[in-house]
């Protein structure tokens, strides 16, 4: 007797069919080959922050706001370009998540390193958790 997994999503861009191509799965997703992703992303995310926060400007700041619509965009219904999209999506957030973080820095001083550090703590730790097998995904996780 086969069992059938049910697997879902709350995310709206992942639908029914993409858990049901399984014909297309080249390669096993693993907890520390995410969390090793995600902290690349994550570094290229705070590398291109810190730059544009250092050196802010409005036309780079939107470039990167409409460059990143735009590679969302395509890794959404290019699935297959995950792998080259995500790290450009990645640079040109953080490109526009620095511009923005300076101009809030700029009104409230003080707001920003706050915001960072209580992000990457709670991400940090939540990855390790993962890593370390303290949280387990389940079927429907």
């Amino acid at each position: 007797m086969s069992r059938h997994l049910s697997l879902r999503s709350g995310n709206p861009v992942l639908s029914k069919s993409t858990f049901n191509s399984a014909t297309n799965i080249t390669e096993t997703m693993t907890i520390n080959g995410t969390v090793n992703k995600t902290a690349i992303s994550l570094f290229l995310l705070v590398g291109t922050g810190y730059l544009t926060f250092n050196t802010m400007n409005t036309v780079l700041l939107i470039a990167c706001g409409i460059g990143g619509f735009i590679v969302a965009l395509t890794t959404v219904f290019r699935k297959h370009w995950a792998p080259i999209t995500v790290p450009i999506y990645a640079i040109l957030e953080g490109g526009m998540l620095g511009g923005i973080s300076f101009m809030y820095n700029s009104m409230y001083d003080g707001i920003v390193t706050n915001a960072i550090f209580l992000t990457l703590g709670i991400l940090l730790s939540l990855l390790m958790a993962y890593r370390s097998g303290l949280i387990k995904p389940s079927e429907n996780f």
